[in-house]
C-alpha cells in the first residue's frame, strides 16, 4: 500500500521510518525546502527506540502533486494551524477512493470536510482522524528520530461515521491498534494535548524562561496543576454529555495508550515510562501555546458556549496565556464556522457527524 505523509516533523519522520520498516511504500512531503533537503542529504531516515534502523528508501519531496499521485492513504501529521492550508492544497490532486487520516485530529476531519465543500470537491474520498498521534517520538535532527512508543488501543473516527468500517478494513493490517469510535468529535475531545500541555506550560512559565532544563511531565505536572487539568476535563465531559458522546477520561487514555494503571491522573502522569525523558520547551513561543490554544481550547470554548456549557477554566487559561505572551491568541482561532458546525443544535451536530448531511441541505 502506498502512503503519502504530509508533514515531516516529529510524527511524520517517525511514521515514515515505521511504515518503511514494515514494508509499506512511503513518500514524505513538506513545504520546508531546507528540511526536505536535509533528509535527502542524509539519504533516508535513521530511527532508534521501538523502531531501529536506517531507512534509505524513504523518499522526501516538496512536490505535492508528485507526493499525491496514485497514493492510497494520505497521512496528515502537521500541526492544527496547518490543516486548512493542507486541505486546500490537496484538493486539485485528490483521487476517488483515497483515504485521508489526520493524526491527531485537532478538529481536522471537520475542517477538511468543510474546506472540500467550499471548494466544490466532488471526489469520493474518506476523511478520518485519530485522538492522538500514534507515536511518542522526537526528531533529534532532520532524518534522525527517536520513537519511544507506538501507542496501543488508539481510537479513530471518520466523517461521516458511516465510512468507518471501510477505513478500518483498509488500515487494520498496518495499524492493528486502531479502534473505531463513534464520531470525529469523540476523537477531537479525547485529544489530551490541550488538557495536558496548556496548564503545565502556563504554570511553569517562570521555570521555562529561566536557565536550566526540566522534564515536562515528571517535574512540571505538580498536584495543583493536575487539579487544573481535571477541571478542564470536567468541562469537556459536560460538552460530551450534551452530544451523548462516551468520552474517555485522561486517566483512561493513559492506561489505554501506555498501559499505565494508577489510582489518580497525577500518579499516571508521574509514572508513565514514555514521559520520563521528555524535556520541557525552553520558550513560551511553542506549539503548546500557539497550537493548543487557538486550535485546542478556543474552539472547545466556542462549542461549549453553543451547547450551553460554562467554560470557566478553559477561558481563564486562554486569558492567562494571552497575558503571558502579550498576543491575541483568539484572533486566528478555529471558529465553528470553519468546522461546518456554526448555528447547529446538538441534535443537528449528531446527525451531521453520523451521516455527513446537514439539516435542510
Amino acid at each position: 500500500m502506498k502512503f503519502t505523509i504530509i508533514g515531516a516533523g516529529n510524527g511524520g519522520q517517525s511514521m515514515a521510518a515505521h511504515l518503511t520498516s514494515i514494508e509499506q511504500d512511503v513518500i514524505l512531503y513538506d513545504v520546508q525546502t531546507d528540511l526536505i533537503a536535509a533528509i535527502n542529504e542524509r539519504g533516508g531516515i535513521k530511527a532508534e527506540g521501538v523502531v531501529e534502523g536506517f531507512f534509505a528508501s524513504v523518499e522526501a519531496t516538496t512536490d505535492l502533486e508528485k507526493a499525491m499521485k496514485d497514493t492510497d492513504v494520505i497521512m496528515v501529521t502537521t500541526t492544527g494551524p496547518a490543516h486548512k492550508h493542507v486541505a486546500k492544497d490537496v484538493v486539485p490532486f485528490l483521487q476517488d477512493e483515497q483515504t485521508i487520516m489526520i493524526l491527531p485530529g485537532y478538529w481536522g476531519a471537520l475542517e477538511f470536510r468543510n474546506v472540500f465543500k467550499e471548494a466544490g470537491c466532488e471526489k469520493n474520498v474518506y476523511v478520518a482522524e485519530t485522538e492522538s498521534l500514534i507515536y511518542t517520538c522526537r526528531s533529534i535532527e532532520p532524518g534522525y528520530v527517536r520513537i519511544r512508543k507506538i501507542k496501543e488501543g488508539l481510537e479513530f473516527a471518520t466523517l461521516p461515521a458511516v465510512d468507518g468500517e471501510k477505513v478500518k478494513s483498509q488500515l487494520m493490517d498496518v495499524y492493528p491498534q486502531l479502534k473505531l469510535t463513534d464520531s470525529v468529535l469523540t476523537t477531537t475531545l479525547n485529544n489530551t494535548n490541550p488538557v495536558f500541555h496548556v496548564p503545565i506550560t502556563l504554570f511553569n512559565a517562570g521555570r521555562i524562561e529561566a536557565e536550566g532544563d526540566f522534564y515536562f511531565y515528571p517535574d512540571g505536572a505538580t498536584p495543583s496543576i493536575v487539579q487544573i487539568m481535571e477541571k478542564l476535563e470536567e468541562e469537556k465531559r459536560q460538552i460530551a454529555e450534551k452530544l451523548q458522546i462516551d468520552l474517555a477520561s485522561c486517566q483512561d487514555l493513559l492506561a489505554r495508550f501506555y498501559q499505565v494503571e494508577e489510582k489518580s491522573l497525577y500518579e499516571a502522569l508521574q509514572k508513565n515510562p514514555a514521559y520520563q525523558t521528555g524535556k520541557a520547551p525552553t520558550t513560551l513561543n511553542y506549539r503548546y501555546i500557539y497550537e493548543d490554544i487557538p486550535y485546542g481550547l478556543y474552539p472547545l470554548v466556542k462549542l461549549g458556549e453553543q451547547l450551553g456549557v460554562e467554560m470557566k477554566t478553559a477561558k481563564l487559561l486562554i486569558e492567562t496565556a494571552e497575558l503571558l505572551v502579550d498576543k491575541d491568541l483568539q484572533k486566528d482561532g478555529l471558529e465553528l464556522s470553519d468546522l461546518g458546525l456554526a448555528d447547529m443544535s446538538g441534535d443537528e451536530m449528531k446527525k451531521y457527524l453520523i451521516e455527513g448531511v446537514k439539516q435542510g441541505v
